[in-house]
């Protein structure tokens, strides 16, 4: 009959310690790490990042390497998403949006497509090819890179490590 109730109790603790944890402060960005929604080039919020892992994933349409990464994020955003991962499309092609939207709506793209903003490709630097894949925390901090096509291995591993 001890072990039923030393059991409740311990969790009952464990409860009151995760119920108790503070909750995440506002995510961080530089001023300069800015995006334009593609669609309506407006700056593009990022309030709802607060207490989230950022994927942000530099790709163009006519880069064949950035197409093959495609798949795998659009399982990543979707697998991870419930446990904090939020991932963003950064387009450098200047193609049209329509263009882009029918093209990401073929690739089976469902996060959000962004323009980058004035500063951006300036804060990640160095930008040194495309694909270019960065992970930050809520911290503004970047705590992964991944130049050219990523490994998803290496990449999966990184988001369990940072969530």
């Amino acid at each position: 009959m001890a072990r039923p109730i030393l059991a409740y109790g311990v969790l009952s603790v464990a409860l009151l310690l995760v119920s108790c944890r503070p909750a995440p402060g506002p995510f961080r960005l530089s001023a300069g790490m800015a995006f334009q929604d593609l669609v309506t080039g407006q700056g593009y919020d990022t309030g709802q990042l607060r207490g989230n892992l950022l994927l942000l994933n530099f790709w163009a349409a006519w880069s064949p390497a950035s197409l093959k990464e495609l798949p795998e994020l659009a399982a990543l955003a979707k697998n991870f998403q419930n446990q904090g991962l939020v991932v963003y499309g950064v387009c450098l092609d200047d193609a049209p949006a329509a263009e882009l939207l029918v093209f990401a709506e073929r690739q089976g793209i469902r996060y959000p497509l962004v323009r980058p903003g004035d500063k951006l490709l300036d804060e990640i630097q160095p930008l040194e090819t495309i694909p270019y894949t960065v992970l930050i925390d809520n911290d503004g901090k970047i705590v992964a890179r991944f130049r050219g096509p990523f490994k998803p291995r290496d990449l999966r591993e990184a988001i369990k490590k940072n969530l």
